[in-house]
């Protein structure tokens, strides 16, 4: 009797390891909801700006002409700022959040908003186009590209502009008709910028701001996203038509593999604590697992309904990405991904 029971005690442990030995580990992203935004009729997104003191995302879109405002984490619609800026594209926070500051190209200007009036307190005149940049924490300067092709002319520039002062300290001429997006590298204090017209990437040091070299890109390219990640010192940018990602060596600029992804990359985003990138395009997201610091793989497609604009926020295990309405899909929306 003890025999049996013994044996049928062993065989019930034996299946209970098997059954979870077996079982499959969670997907890296699952959609926790959806937010519809039924007002926005059509035209892209381009950044998001993260406020974790006020539990706030704001986002711009740039054809409707507004900075839409949600909830976080669960991306619940708060509000839609129309006043502020007429095409809005990089967006960043400053003075612990009672600031935004907005990159518009409907004015050829960065202008300041209270985030608790939604005021417009002051305007940074430009250069035609200001799209995208960077902010540098360390000295609180933001690097915000404009001019080239908007202006008539063969040389954008990377306007050095203070936060503490809202003013604008200096610029950076760079021999591209289209600047995208920018990385720092803290470490070396160099500038990396997408010129997507060019297929090249610019290398700029801080301390001297001057373009000190080019780097160029396969091609056919239009490389518009890019992210950095200072562990590995791998430089990663996406390129289009067809999708290709490139992990580059951020030492000298040389591509250490190319990896097929989604179309129309618009964001890569870095999950160190993963070892993962996020890679959004127009047919898609990409989950990409870091294998070693020269070898990455497609862990997961995920549908976000042509959403290219994403942003990871890893204190709420929170991914976002916006998308617009189009042909493919009858009303814009906010999608949330639980990041396992």
């Amino acid at each position: 009797m003890k025999v049996g029971l013994s044996i049928a005690c062993l065989a019930s442990i034996f299946f209970s390891t098997v059954a979870v030995a077996t079982s499959p580990s969670p997907a890296p992203l699952t959609l926790q909801s959806t937010t519809p935004l039924p007002d926005i009729t059509g035209g892209d997104f381009d950044h998001f700006a993260a406020d974790l003191r006020r539990h706030r995302l704001y986002v711009s879109a740039e054809i409707y002409g507004s900075i839409e405002i949600f909830d976080l984490p669960d991306g619940h619609h708060l509000a839609s700022e129309r006043s502020v800026a007429k095409s809005p594209h990089k967006i960043v926070l400053a003075d612990h959040g009672n600031k935004l500051v907005i990159a518009d190209a409907g004015t050829a200007s960065a202008r300041i908003v209270d985030t608790r009036t939604f005021d417009v307190t002051r305007v940074i005149p430009l250069e035609p186009q200001p799209d995208s940049g960077v902010v540098d924490e360390r000295t609180g300067i933001f690097y915000l590209g404009n001019g080239g092709a908007q202006s008539h002319k063969d040389s954008a520039y990377i306007s050095l502009i203070s936060m503490a002062d809202e003013s604008v300290l200096g610029r950076v001429e760079v021999p591209a008709g289209q600047v995208k997006a920018m990385v720092i590298d803290p470490a070396t204090d160099r500038l990396f910028v997408n010129f997507r017209d060019k297929n090249e990437i610019g290398v700029v040091d801080l301390k001297s701001r001057k373009l000190t070299g080019i780097w160029r890109v396969p091609g056919p390219s239009h490389n518009s996203a890019m992210a950095f990640d200072p562990e590995s010192k791998r430089l990663f940018i996406g390129s289009r038509d067809p999708g290709k990602l490139f992990v580059l060596d951020a030492s000298d600029g040389s591509v250490v593999q190319t990896l097929d992804i989604v179309e129309t990359s618009d964001e890569i985003i870095v999950d160190r604590q993963h070892g993962r990138l996020y890679v959004a395009g127009s047919n898609g997201l990409d989950v990409i697992r870091r294998i070693n610091k020269d070898h990455y793989g497609i862990a997961q497609y995920v549908d976000t309904l042509g959403g290219k604009t994403a942003t990871y926020v890893p204190s709420m295990k929170k991914l976002y990405v916006i998308h617009t309405r189009s042909a493919e899909v009858t009303e814009a929306g906010l999608q949330v991904f639980n990041v396992n």
